[in-house]
């Protein structure tokens, strides 16, 4: 698939940079020097590039066939806003679940129904689940070992699903793979599920 976007980060002593698409809802994307389809200039930050998108084995977003554009070849602004502001109504939902589920945690624990352990594990595995996905952002993007995706989902389940929408949004990060973000969903489902297993009277356990 061709896209287009702009060079926001560039090293050129190792021939390696960043595009961040015209369409800002998605990833930044992986350049090599070696992946400009014709030898030219060598490239700067801020210049418009068009290029093919792939998913490496790495699984992070690469770009080949790159080629410079010319301001007259550049997509116009419009079209970049649109699926941005399409992008913040899609949100919206999940805005109001982490709230409402962070509201109802609390209410669960002040009425005694939930442990207040639970609640310190969950925000545990909140900030733990934010910084996983910050860890794993500058691995992708420095070419270092990656956080594996179940150690990613396995916290969201025990509760860092919040915080995971808000690394994912944030850091732009995990916002577009598939099938990573059916599995996330999934892990809401399962967290919620085991909440309501606590607070019921199939609880055999003293949590």
């Amino acid at each position: 698939m061709r896209d287009q976007g702009r060079l926001v980060e560039w090293f050129d002593d190792k021939g390696y940079g960043f595009i961040q698409p015209n369409d800002s809802a998605k990833d930044r994307v992986f350049l090599h020097i070696k992946d400009f389809a014709k030898q030219g200039p060598r490239p700067i930050v801020g210049c418009a590039l068009d290029y093919t998108v792939i998913l490496d084995e790495r699984g992070r977003y690469k770009a080949q066939q790159v080629m410079y554009l010319k301001a007259s070849q550049t997509k116009m602004s419009q079209v970049k806003f649109k699926p941005k502001q399409q992008q913040s109504q899609k949100l919206q939902p999940m805005q109001i679940a982490c709230v409402v589920y962070i509201l109802l945690l609390t209410a669960l624990t002040l009425g005694g129904l939930l442990s207040g352990l639970v609640l310190l594990l969950i925000s545990l595995m909140n900030a733990l689940s934010y910084w996983l996905y910050a860890q794993d952002k500058e691995a992708a993007q420095s070419g270092k070992q990656r956080i594996p995706e179940n150690t990613l989902h396995l916290v969201a389940f025990l509760g860092g699903w919040p915080a995971a929408w808000l690394a994912q949004q944030k850091l732009r990060h995990k916002t577009q793979k598939q099938p990573f973000r059916q599995i996330y969903f999934c892990t809401i489902a399962f967290n919620i599920i085991l909440i309501i297993w606590l607070i019921s009277p199939f609880n055999s356990l003293n949590i």
